[in-house]
């Protein structure tokens, strides 16, 4: 038979197709809206909670298809096996193979992770743990609580097995490990009778001995967990610290021959009392200095030398411990102070026209003035002029850093106004550079309305063991805190709070540090009680609001 070559190109074309079809791997059909929605376990075989499990097959089918590479970082069986078991992936099942030489009387889990996603790369919501037993019953122990940490968090839960494990328990693999969910929340189950240590990590760093000076963790305020048969802990809660080990000098920069500034690895608005640095010459001497922070840049510390110096110092910051913990981390910096011809016009980064200052009500709010160059402190009150509304206003002047000061009216400044600054070229003069580019700058700046305060009283059922103090953090700044010891009768009155959304948690300070502790592996310290107030607390101007009859239920 003669087939005609364009027929027997569509024929040959047709079978490819086939071909393809047949050998193509199994997944979804494709089309349709984006999916979403999490995968989710519906189907264990054996079922979850067998006894007298003897090993073998496990398989477990999922509502969606599994992307493949997720799998292996996503399971796990707990306690770990000394054979690692099978794990082999279909479509949306998958299939574990345990070995036949499990331990008799033994509750082992199937432990996945918040890795495992589906072949849409939407993870899982919160981790999964099946179990069976080689003995007549499953362990029905749990542990539970949450964790609060500004990352995905993970819990590593070590079950003591001798002497030496009490102390050095986190350099080997733990036992059960789990992730908590994006809300924090965790719950290891089937855990059998025993004593037990646990600590909070990032959940990059879940399952692995812990080195302390590489990990940042979280502790419990129960040194060591007693699980009995079939008990249930709940309320084990853990914060985990923003950052390892203390504050660090991280750059230094020279701004003049004898001016220069330090940058830190976090804010030391509230640590600044804490920094001990000496500046030392090449011939080892130490130079005297004084110190300024910046008043912009909360991270940064300015240095003046008393003599300039054309050529390299070190900045030696030393190491301030705090309770056991380190607070500022020591460190050393080599900088080159060489002399710089500055030709640059003075600037005035504070205030603009986007300025406003905030006003209170019962006491009068400064103008920070900020230069971009370095000043003699004197008054300079000739050279700045006040208005509203080409009324002249009169005011003080107190320089605040040899870059800043404080413009403070003699009267109270009117709310949502307008005023208008100015600054005379030839009255200032900065000890480098030139002066101002205008022989007058005029900047115009507003005031906001009078800042509302409200009051907060709390009312707790008082505890024998007292020391208990309550923090109140603003949602929106969190660096404004408010911290008071509860008292002794129970009742707690925190006045002029700003309006606005806040936290509230309560902890025991039993190092009388005055600030939460998070404990500590080695020596081994644990966390301080700790409690947050489940609602949001909203501070409205004028009012009063009051919490009642709060009980923390601390051991004695």
């Amino acid at each position: 038979m003669i087939i005609k070559k364009q027929t027997r190109d569509l024929l040959f074309k047709q079978l490819v197709f086939i071909l393809f079809i047949s050998c193509a791997a199994v997944m979804s059909p494709p089309g349709g809206p984006k999916d979403e929605t999490p995968p989710e376990l519906i189907k264990v075989t054996p079922p979850n909670g067998t006894t007298h499990f003897k090993g073998g097959r496990v398989e477990l089918l999922f509502s969606e298809y599994i992307d493949e590479n997720t799998v292996d970082r996503a399971v796990s069986i707990l306690p770990l096996l000394a054979e690692e078991p099978e794990i082999v992936y279909k479509g949306n099942k998958l299939h574990i193979y345990f070995p036949d030489s499990l331990s008799v009387d033994q509750t082992y889990i199937v432990s996945i992770n918040r890795d495992l996603s589906d072949e849409h790369r939407v993870n899982l919501s919160q981790g999964i743990q099946v179990a069976f037993a080689t003995g007549s019953e499953i362990d029905r122990g749990i542990i539970s609580g949450s964790i609060y940490h500004l990352k995905d968090a993970s819990l590593n839960l070590w079950k003591i097995q001798n002497e030496n494990d009490y102390l050095k328990f986190y350099e080997r693999v733990p036992d059960y490990v789990i992730d908590a969910s994006s809300e924090g929340y965790y719950e290891f189950n089937f855990l059998s009778l025993g004593q037990y240590k646990i600590a909070a990590v990032d959940r990059a760093l879940a399952g692995i001995p812990m080195v302390l000076d590489k990990f940042i963790y979280g502790l419990s305020w129960v040194p060591t967990i007693e699980l009995s048969s079939q008990e249930n802990i709940k309320d084990l809660n853990i914060k985990i610290p923003n950052r390892l080990g203390g504050i660090k000098m991280i750059n230094a920069e020279n701004l003049q021959d004898s001016w220069g500034k330090i940058t830190f690895s976090e804010s030391i608005k509230n640590v600044i009392d804490e920094i001990h640095l000496e500046i030392i010459s090449e011939d080892s001497s130490i130079l005297n200095t004084k110190f300024f922070q910046d008043p912009v840049v909360d991270t940064q510390l300015h240095f003046i030398l008393e003599d300039p110096i054309n050529g390299y110092i070190s900045i030696n910051l030393n190491e301030t411990k705090k309770w056991n913990t380190t607070l500022i981390e020591s460190s050393s910096i080599r900088l080159n102070m060489q002399a710089i011809i500055d030709t640059t016009e003075l600037l005035i980064i504070q205030p603009d026209a986007k300025s406003k200052v905030q006003l209170k009500s019962k006491s009068i709010e400064p103008l920070k003035i900020i230069f971009s160059n370095l000043f003699e402190l004197n008054s300079h009150e000739n050279s700045i002029l006040l208005f509203k509304d080409s009324v002249s206003i009169p005011f003080d002047i107190k320089w605040d850093t040899p870059i800043s000061l404080d413009l403070t009216p003699k009267t109270n400044w009117e709310a949502l106004s307008n005023y208008e600054l100015q600054l005379f070229k030839e009255s200032i003069s900065p000890i480098y550079g030139t002066s101002l580019k205008d022989s007058v700058t005029s900047i115009q700046f507003k005031t906001s309305d009078y800042e509302k305060f409200g009051t907060l009283i709390i009312n707790t059922i008082p505890e024998k063991s007292g020391n208990i103090f309550v923090e109140l953090q603003k949602m929106e700044k969190s660096y404004l805190t408010f911290l008071s010891v509860v008292n002794f009768d129970g009742k707690t009155i925190i006045s002029e709070i700003p309006e606005g959304n806040y936290s509230l948690m309560f902890f025991q300070d039993r190092d009388s540090s005055m600030e939460y502790s998070y404990g500590q592996i080695e020596p081994y310290r644990t966390s301080e009680w700790f409690n947050y107030y489940q609602d949001t607390i909203k501070i409205r101007s004028n009012w009063d609001m009051e919490l009642q009859k709060i009980e923390f239920g601390l051991a004695e």
